[in-house]
């Protein structure tokens, strides 16, 4: 009875964050009339980023209501889950690769890690702190936001980095969303292993930075020449993801690498592992 109620919260929750977002992305089409991939150089910016608070505030009343009835981990996977799936229908790089604006694709990236960072706040405060995560002294949990602890979680969303430059190898949708879901699974699974006393607040949003940046860095190596090594396949694959890949990766991939790693995990006083 249980596991019926589990599998219905989350199926609900689903369809209910690709409806939310589903109905934004129109605000989102391009010069092209493509659907997206960016928000700051669609047709109607302000109307795109409205639409977009709109849908990622009913997102977050979701994840909560899942975090606090199920489990904090639950909430963020389906918030991942549901943004992924309908993100899957926005235009990728292509366009924005050849016409030499990919560098301006970090204005978006940095406004999905607030988006993200908002989220993975509320699901642990207003939902409830991931249990098996215990402070090395027993009553004195670390800041999930300014502790060193914390600041290891976030710098570890590096580690997502070679994984998503191995993995997207090519611009297909549902490949870049694969790619950045490992990459926020590898680096949940470092985070923990590294700084297992802390909430993983930070651990999402530090994959959606490092990723965000990356793809910034690599932008300024594109050669004179960009449309024949986007044909020829030479162009850098940490620019393929669009931003929506790494928010929708880092959130669904960060609570299945963390949990991964609770396997490898035994606190002081436990008879069994975390």
């Amino acid at each position: 009875m249980e596991a019926t109620r589990r599998w219905t919260l989350f199926i609900v929750g689903f369809v209910l964050t690709v409806l939310a977002y589903w109905s934004a992305w129109p605000w989102l089409r391009s010069a092209t009339g493509d659907l997206g991939p960016t928000v700051v150089q669609s047709m109607t910016p302000v109307a795109g980023i409205v639409a977009l608070l709109a849908a990622t505030a009913v997102a977050i009343v979701i994840a909560v209501t899942i975090a606090r009835l199920v489990s904090p981990l639950s909430g963020m996977a389906i918030f991942g889950a549901g943004l992924g799936w309908v993100g899957l229908e926005l235009a990728g790089m292509r366009d924005i690769v050849l016409e030499g604006s990919a560098g301006y694709v970090v204005a978006d990236g940095i406004g999905w890690a607030i988006a993200v960072l908002a989220t993975s706040w509320l699901i642990i405060v207003m939902g409830r702190p991931v249990e098996d995560v215990h402070p090395e002294v027993a009553g004195h949990p670390p800041d999930p936001l300014c502790s060193p602890d914390a600041i290891r979680m976030l710098i570890v969303g590096v580690a997502a980095l070679p994984v998503v430059w191995l993995f997207a190898e090519s611009h297909m949708r549902g490949q870049m969303l694969a790619a950045t879901v490992l990459g926020g699974l590898a680096a949940a699974f470092v985070g923990r292993m590294w700084s297992p006393h802390v909430q993983p607040i930070l651990l999402p949003v530090g994959v959606v930075l490092a990723g965000s940046l990356g793809s910034w860095v690599m932008a300024m190596f594109l050669p004179g020449d960009v449309a024949r090594a986007w044909s020829t396949g030479t162009v850098p694959n940490l620019i393929l993801p669009t931003p929506v890949d790494w928010a929708a990766g880092a959130m669904l991939g960060v609570p299945l690498g963390f949990r991964l790693a609770a396997s490898f995990i035994k606190h002081e006083g436990e008879s069994v592992a975390a």
